[in-house]
């Protein structure tokens, strides 16, 4: 009981100092972490709508509100099949959007579970808890986890502790069959978070990890081998379900890199994009300097360095101080990018590396290794006398270190916030709205940069994303493109054309120009001439779902003004139909004379299959567990 008690009250303290550490989110309503044109374009519509479609009762899987339609979970950045999420996404929504209060709440708690899962690994590594309240004080307050405001980022770095943990246990040979398996189950979650970067590069570190692991065993080998199989099937399983939607949707797609033209699945990433994205040499005095890193925070300060340098010098045999310090080490090196020959190596020759474009965010891992190090150092410092009065005053150096480089975060009430320019622009939302029939609208990028679409839940042909399909690459632009789509209307502060007409003027200062003439964008194409009217006529349209009946005079095929992408499954009263691409990209399928319901179905096989292997992963590891016993 008293130990149940101790470790509550620890967790408590953890997210006392997270609250106090930030205090403009948690204390006050003066600032925010969204006021960033990524958080604000697009990461807090894309949470929105993810919410709302759980609200509704359907999985968020695809997003009709953007380019005309597109796999949501194929996209990985949205989050949305990142358990954590989904917890959020179950909070209660006010005028169909995620308060704001509440994503405040939701950033600042992910720093407390990073900080009690390193927590966690230092309890796990032999710390007391003052040591261990270090550790965590390190990993989740500062350098990247407590500078990074992009919630995908934390998210993939949030597991890191988690693995190690694992792993360490596998090291010095404590249940090593269901320890290998869970430690690859937490870095299957990794990639469930909503960024690839810094759980690709974990995974490039876990091979020369195993087989040094591995080849260290000698008489041991074959039972290592298996263990690291463990490991390899538990990770690989675990992520399955963002794994395939991933993978399925980016060889449909085009991507942006940072680079001047974007990048089909079989092209690399120009390296260029990784050197710009490099941390580089010249950050390395950043680690003690506050400020000195470009793109990410490596600063982790001088105690948390001392100690970790202490825990090798003085522990050099340790199992744990080894691996921990050379994962540290590599993810150091990685980190660096183009300044050493290591990462090019990497991105020539391992897969996938070359789409891990931010080299720099492996410095996170460089972070939970000196963490856990810091840790293990304090604890094995030599004191003559007060040792824990010591320990003590180093964790209050570690907060003081925290608090006295906070993240940055921008006011809420700045000039032109973002939040005020789309607050303005509702006026227009409920107009288009109130508009009948199904349409489309896209926006000037310039004066709606943000996902109008998935804000509002208005079908929109544009949005800030990193990705479209290819389909829609190609045929963005064309003229016939805004018939296809049915792109009825417009928003911007001067007409593109002279045939756009002045529908509604909002408060903003912007207007909804209407292009005459673009109808729904429902037709048929009938296989031979034939004389009278067709009639279509949309019954039911949600994200998942699409439902129209249709009259036809003489065989034909109704064509969709939906994207065609895998997933997607058709039914013709009731029967299985094929879904054809007649005109590029959208969808259609082929009707007798008569009156006809056709049923659209979202049912893409690429994430059933892969949820399958998601509870494969889980039952591997349950099953090592229980079989070793205790």
């Amino acid at each position: 009981m008293a130990l149940r008690w101790r470790t509550w009250v620890t967790q408590a303290f953890l997210l006392a100092i997270t609250i106090g550490l930030y205090w403009p989110l948690t204390l006050s309503r003066e600032y925010t972490w969204i006021e960033n044109p990524d958080q604000a374009f697009q990461i807090r519509p894309w949470l929105d709508f993810a919410a709302r479609e759980l609200h509704a009762g359907r999985l968020p899987l695809w997003d009709p509100y953007l380019w005309g339609g597109q796999s949501l979970i194929g996209q990985v950045v949205p989050g949305a099949i990142n358990p954590i999420n989904w917890i959020l996404f179950a909070m209660p929504l006010r005028d169909g959007h995620i308060p704001t209060t509440t994503l405040h709440w939701y950033w600042v708690l992910i720093h407390w579970l990073a900080a009690v899962f390193a927590f966690l690994l230092c309890r796990d590594l032999g710390c007391g808890r003052i040591a261990a309240l270090v550790g965590a004080t390190v990993f989740a307050f500062l350098g990247f986890m407590g500078h990074a405001t992009t919630p995908q980022f934390l998210m993939s770095a949030l597991w890191l502790p988690v693995v190690l943990l694992f792993l360490a246990r596998v090291f010095r040979e404590y249940r090593p069959w269901s320890s290998a398996a869970t430690g690859g189950a937490a870095l299957g979650l990794m990639f469930l978070s909503g960024h690839h970067n810094i759980p690709i590069y974990m995974t490039v570190l876990m091979g020369p990890v195993w087989l040094w692991y591995v080849l260290g065993g000698r008489g041991r080998r074959r039972a290592r081998c298996v263990q690291a199989a463990a490991f390899t099937a538990a990770w690989l399983l675990m992520c399955g379900i963002q794994a395939l939607p991933a993978i399925e949707y980016g060889r449909e797609a085009v991507r942006w890199s940072g680079w001047p033209e974007p990048q089909r699945w079989n092209e690399k990433v120009p390296y260029g994009v990784h050197a710009e994205f490099s941390l580089g040499l010249r950050s390395i005095p950043g680690m003690v300097i506050p400020g000195r890193g470009v793109h990410v925070e490596p600063f982790v300060g001088v105690a948390a360095l001392i100690l970790g340098l202490a825990a090798v010098v003085k522990r050099p045999r340790s199992v744990e101080v080894r691996l921990l310090a050379a994962v540290a080490l590599g993810g150091l090196v990685l980190a660096l990018g183009k300044d050493t020959p290591v990462h090019r190596w990497a991105y020539d020759f391992i897969p996938m590396v070359e789409k891990a474009r931010y080299p720099e965010m492996a410095i996170a891992i460089f972070q939970a290794g000196i963490a856990a190090l810091a840790a293990l150092g304090l604890e094995a410092w030599q004191w003559k006398s007060g040792a824990n009065l010591w320990r003590i005053a180093v964790l209050a150096i570690v907060i003081m270190e925290a608090a006295s480089y906070p993240v940055a975060l921008n006011r809420v009430d700045r000039p032109n916030s973002y939040a005020a320019m789309i607050a303005a622009q509702s006026d227009i939302a409920a107009f288009l709205k109130d508009q009948p029939g199904w349409f489309r609208v896209d926006a000037d990028e310039e004066v709606v940069p943000y996902n109008f679409g998935d804000w509002y839940g208005i079908e929109q042909f544009g949005g800030y994303v990193a990705a479209i399909p290819v389909r829609v690459y190609r045929v963005n632009g064309r003229r016939e493109t805004a018939d296809q789509f049915g792109i009825r209307y417009r928003i911007a502060r001067t007409a593109s054309s002279p045939s756009e007409v002045p529908a509604f003027h909002s408060r903003s200062g912007l207007t909804v120009f209407e292009r005459p003439g673009i109808p729904e964008p429902l037709s048929v194409s009938h296989v031979s001439p034939c004389a009278g009217g067709d009639h279509e006529r949309v019954v039911s349209r949600v994200s998942n779902l699409f439902v129209v009946d249709a009259d036809l005079v003489c065989d034909g095929f109704v064509n969709t003004g939906d994207v065609w992408a895998p997933g997607w499954r058709a039914w013709v009263d009731g029967k299985r139909t094929a879904i054809e691409e007649r005109q590029t990209p959208a969808r259609a399928v082929f009707v007798r004379a008569g009156h006809h319901r056709i049923v659209y179905g979202y049912r893409p096989d690429s994430f059933y299959r892969g949820a399958a292997l998601t509870v494969l992963g889980l039952g591997l590891t349950v099953l090592l567990w229980s079989r070793e016993g205790t």
